[in-house]
């Protein structure tokens, strides 16, 4: 099989290398190398993001919602989660769609679930690589909000 990054432009590559970057950071940091949906939720309150910052996401995350003609429900279900029906946390899927609805303080669990899912779908292959131009201020928003976690 070959790989082919020169279908990316370079910005895109270095920004989603980037997000690798930071993810590891943010993983290693706060994780102990072992994140996942489950301790993002059960670990949110310990995290502070700025509002704003996640207000920045949170559009980017609409603006693909509108490039795919999908309801925030439908986005969340089946764009940012690669299986459907019985493996879908409906609790998880509350939190992200609330982030996605109206994003403030109080909705870290929302937005950090939101760029783990990127990063799942991401480092899984869900994510079509002849897409991922498209994608370039999604992941600098993602960035954006890991760049700025801090634990409270």
């Amino acid at each position: 099989m070959e790989i082919r990054t020169r279908l990316l432009k370079d910005e895109t590559i270095l920004e989603i290398g980037r997000f690798a970057v930071l993810w590891n950071l943010f993983e290693r940091s706060y994780f102990r190398r072992r994140c996942n949906a489950c301790k993002i939720k059960n670990n949110a309150d310990r995290f502070r993001i700025d509002s704003n910052i996640q207000e920045h996401f949170a559009k980017q995350l609409n603006a693909r919602c509108e490039l795919l003609g999908q309801d925030i429900h439908v986005y969340v279900r089946k764009s940012l989660h690669d299986i459907e029906g019985e493996n879908l946390n409906e609790e998880y899927v509350a939190e992200m769609v609330r982030f996605l609805q109206y994003p403030s303080d109080d909705t870290t669990c929302g937005c950090l679930l939101a760029v783990c899912r990127i990063r799942n779908n991401l480092m899984h292959g869900i994510k079509d690589i002849k897409e991922l131009d498209d994608q370039i201020e999604l992941f600098r928003a993602a960035n954006e909000v890991l760049e700025n976690v801090e634990r409270s």
